[in-house]
């Protein structure tokens, strides 16, 4: 009977906490938030929802977990933003390195020119695609940052202390 109560009170306490739970479960799934399930797949990672609802495709857990959390807080700009920049920066990648390997196979030298003279461009908006994907992932950890402040500072008991300085 004792061990009843404590496997409930338990349970009771871990439902509450989960909404800022991150764990890592027996199949290799992260479990974000008691709402999504980040999965790996090959080349990436699939975002669903608790009903199972696929949410979105990320290049990396990073991303993927920055997007639960713009979703948490309803920031759906901020959540569009980082599937799209992800996306984005992932396609640019792989075509820099399909790229990359054409130009080192090729033998004709003008050719081979040709082919790194137009990754320039490519490279540089990478670089501009990172750029604003880490700025986007800084205001996720922000935002997660000061939900989870508010959310202990509601926990605790505040006491206003006053103090009569009129006699300094």
């Amino acid at each position: 009977m004792q061990s009843y109560k404590v496997e409930s009170w338990v349970q009771k306490e871990f439902q509450q906490m989960s909404s800022f739970l991150l764990w890592k479960n027996e199949r290799g799934e992260y479990e974000v938030f008691g709402r999504y399930k980040i999965i790996p797949v090959k080349n990436g990672f699939k975002v669903h929802s608790n009903n199972d609802d696929e949410q979105g495709f990320f290049s990396s857990t990073r991303t993927a977990i920055s997007w639960c959390i713009a979703d948490k807080y309803n920031k759906l700009d901020l959540a569009d933003q980082l599937l799209l920049l992800d996306n984005r920066l992932n396609n640019i990648s792989n075509d820099i390195f399909v790229r990359l390997g054409t130009a080192h196979k090729s033998r004709n030298a003008d050719t081979k020119e040709n082919i790194e003279t137009k990754l320039e461009t490519k490279i540089l908006h990478k670089k501009e695609l990172e750029y604003q994907l880490d700025k986007c992932v800084d205001w996720a950890k922000y935002l997660q940052k000061k939900g989870f402040e508010n959310e202990t500072s509601r926990a605790g008991t505040s006491t206003t202390i006053k103090a009569n300085r009129s006699g300094l």
